[in-house]
């Protein structure tokens, strides 16, 4: 038997509809990260030539992330969502996993019904949930044995979210939880507003929107591209921030004068307003 990598990306996806949205996040995964694997656990055909190895699932259905990352190959494995977009390398938290159990980002929005969700009992809102679109994962006994409890757990609750099931029994283990800045799992779109080259840049970008058209409560459009989602204006925004963010090797500038004050009023009124109106009367 060959020997495994050290570290690794896995994705899963239950059901063809979402395999398409899988492995155009492994693309954009790909542009940032060549020579590392990327598996796929899935319970449909997959023949596409961005993953390294795909596993088909022992369990198809409700939140197959968790089997994936109990059956990694990767001694340290990140593990994202189909509803993302790389936008920069984030191998940098392998290197958390040599002295976490866990790397995961907190739930953004902690005050939504969902995000207040308990699951057995009060835990106190200094420990909030953890979004579950993007974990990190040091192989190890321990941490099998929290996944097995996770899935167990979840299955018992009936939740159709895993992440106040993840953040209970997170809260009462004693696995070691590394949290990872906002922009490793970017969600909060609208906040690109106020970022400037003080601030790092965005490497992954969590957009549900992405997989909206897949409903069936009534016919969405389908998005593709960090523009279609952002719109175009905010894409160049996160372009501009990596670009700046020295922690990526860019150049810390700030962005053109053209983007800011008076001109950049004049450039969002004839550029960038039209294509925000067009985005709000259009069906996604």
């Amino acid at each position: 038997m060959d020997r495994s990598p050290e570290d690794g990306f896995v994705l899963a996806v239950s059901g063809k509809g979402y395999l398409p949205l899988t492995i155009r996040a492994a693309q954009t995964l790909r542009d940032h990260h060549p020579g590392h694997p990327i598996d796929l656990f899935t319970d449909v055909p997959c023949d596409a030539s961005v993953f390294s190895r795909v596993h088909m699932l022992e369990a198809s259905g409700f939140r197959p992330k968790f089997e994936a990352l109990r059956r990694s190959r990767f001694a340290r494995t990140i593990y994202l969502d189909g509803d993302v977009i790389c936008t920069a390398p984030i191998a940098d938290v392998f290197e958390l996993l040599d002295r976490h159990d866990i790397a995961a980002t907190h739930e953004p929005n902690r005050n939504a019904d969902w995000g207040r969700r308990e699951f057995r009992r009060p835990l106190p809102p200094a420990f909030p949930q953890i979004n579950s679109g993007c974990l990190g994962l040091r192989a190890s006994p321990r941490t099998e044995a929290f996944i097995r409890s996770v899935e167990t757990a979840l299955a018992e609750s009936g939740f159709d979210r895993d992440q106040p099931v993840l953040r209970e029994l997170l809260f009462d283990s004693d696995l070691r939880l590394a949290v990872l800045p906002p922009e490793y799992n970017f969600m909060e779109t609208i906040s690109l507003e106020a970022m400037g080259r003080r601030h790092t840049a965005p490497r992954i970008m969590h957009l549900p929107r992405l997989h909206k058209h897949l409903r069936k409560v009534r016919r969405r459009r389908e998005l593709r591209t960090l523009g279609e989602v952002c719109g175009p204006r905010r894409a160049r925004h996160i372009a501009r921030l990596i670009a700046a963010d020295r922690t990526l090797g860019g150049s810390g500038q700030a962005r053109p004068l053209l983007q800011r004050g008076l001109p950049g009023a004049v450039h969002w009124l004839v550029e960038d307003l039209p294509a925000g109106l067009r985005r709000l009367f259009t069906r996604y």
